[in-house]
């Protein structure tokens, strides 16, 4: 009796190693979002009126669609630990946060922002003892964000071993099988 064909495993391992790099991609992204501490921050000192945008920004969603949110654009110069000056970049908050009444600053009033430059992120803006963003409000946004990212991309690395084990250790057998047949 001729034995029954077995389905191609082409598209179990393709979907299985398609959820591998997305998994491991969404742990990458998800440590890449972790907030920094505060010591290893720049400042960024502006003193007086600020001129700032506050731009729509889109972000693709998926099969949601496209979702759109507003920020900020802050230009502003960051000090190196040496001293020295970052030229003038632009900063954002991070995404759903804003920096409040930063409109409403007296000509002489000087505003310190901690900053990530190489994200271009502000992470906290104070004057004069007043908050108009706060460092712990960014990391927890910042957080939640890695979270996400880390349960998804848990999520789909579970997956693809559900799936690659049935295939892997019925391979494994089958090797096993032919090497005992070659040898016996």
């Amino acid at each position: 009796m001729a034995e029954a064909a077995k389905p191609p495993d082409f598209w179990n391992w393709l979907g299985a190693a398609i959820s591998l790099v997305l998994g491991l991609w969404l742990l990458v992204a998800g440590w890449r979002t972790l907030p920094l501490a505060r010591g290893d921050l720049l400042v960024a000192d502006h003193v007086g009126p600020m001129s700032y945008s506050t731009p729509l920004i889109r972000v693709s969603s998926g099969r949601r669609g496209t979702a759109t949110h507003r920020t900020q654009d802050l230009w502003l110069a960051a000090i190196r630990d040496d001293g020295q000056y970052n030229y003038r970049r632009l900063y954002r908050p991070a995404r759903g946060l804003w920096v409040d009444d930063i409109d409403r600053l007296d000509r002489d009033q000087q505003v310190r922002f901690l900053v990530d430059p190489d994200r271009q992120l502000v992470y906290e803006a104070t004057s004069r003892g007043k908050t108009f963003l706060a460092y712990d409000d960014t990391a927890e946004t910042l957080t939640g964000g890695a979270r996400r990212s880390f349960l998804f991309g848990f999520g789909l690395l579970a997956g693809a071993i559900w799936h690659l084990w049935p295939l892997a250790s019925r391979y494994w057998r089958e090797r096993q099988g032919a090497g005992e047949a070659n040898g016996g």
